[in-house]
């Protein structure tokens, strides 16, 4: 009786043993081995930016009336400033909205009336553009990373008080005017990862493991091209002896646009 006890005893302790060392085996040598740390995945969640930039706008079409036209309209560039709030998306993508607004750019056009050049007309041109945006990061999570985007919104478009210069020397004036109209860009830079963001190693739960950590709350420094499409603008009466128009139409506004801003991870 006595042996038959002790055989049992000692079968269940040697089930036990072998059960608690197929499960150590399972678990790799978790006193021994080093449990290999995921890769960088790169920046997750909120962002804020801010953008300074200087824009060229291309040459874009006035009407004023059926005999006074325009043509040969020259703009000067202008400089800009703005700021947004995005977020990671993940699988290299990323969003934003973002407020950019572009300061006066000087505008002269000359005056066609029945074929013959008879003077120009000046104003000054400004626009604040709001803009959802969507971009792909190429390199996510390294030092330096290019990417491509677009965005859509809506611009509005202001003309200043102006003045049309006929040859003939008559008195003369422009009105100002503003518009709201849709607007859209293209985009395309590389974002430089000055500080944080980093992919850091640390202990775990169980002896020697090492987990991978985002430092977080990177300082990106921005330099991008956009290419952006501003709309139409209707300044206000345009009265000159002999002649008068109830609005003069600005058509198609679009510039090249070189922004160079700052991008701050929040977390």
């Amino acid at each position: 009786m006595f042996n038959a006890r002790k055989v049992s005893i000692l079968g269940a302790a040697f089930v036990l043993g072998s059960v608690l060392s197929a499960s150590a085996a399972d678990l790799g040598g978790l006193r021994d081995e080093h449990i290999e740390a995921p890769a960088a995945a790169g920046p997750s969640g909120w962002y804020i930016r801010a953008d300074g930039g200087y824009a060229w706008y291309n040459k874009p079409g006035i009407e004023i009336t059926d005999t006074l036209s325009a043509h040969d309209t020259k703009m000067d560039g202008a400089w800009s400033v703005g700021g947004g709030i995005g977020r990671y998306f993940g699988r290299g993508f990323r969003g934003d909205i973002t407020v950019d607004h572009l300061f006066d750019a000087s505008a002269k056009t000359t005056l066609c009336e029945c074929g013959d050049d008879v003077g120009h007309a000046k104003f000054d041109f400004s626009s604040t553009v709001v803009l959802a945006n969507l971009y792909y990061d190429i390199n996510r999570g390294g030092r330096f990373m290019p990417y491509i985007g677009g965005g859509i919104g809506f611009a509005h478009n202001e003309a200043s008080n102006g003045t049309l210069d006929p040859d003939c020397g008559c008195s003369s004036s422009l009105g100002g005017g503003s518009s709201n109209s849709f607007a859209a860009a293209g985009m395309a830079g590389i974002a430089w990862r000055i500080r944080g963001g980093e992919m850091r190693y640390m202990g775990g739960g169980m002896k020697d493991e090492l987990v991978a950590v985002s430092s977080g709350n990177a300082l990106y420094l921005d330099v991008g091209y956009r290419f952006l499409y501003l709309g139409d603008v209707k300044t206000g009466a345009a009265d000159w002896d002999g002649g008068f128009a109830e609005e003069v139409k600005v058509k198609d506004v679009t510039a090249h646009q070189i922004r160079v801003g700052l991008r701050y991870d929040l977390n």
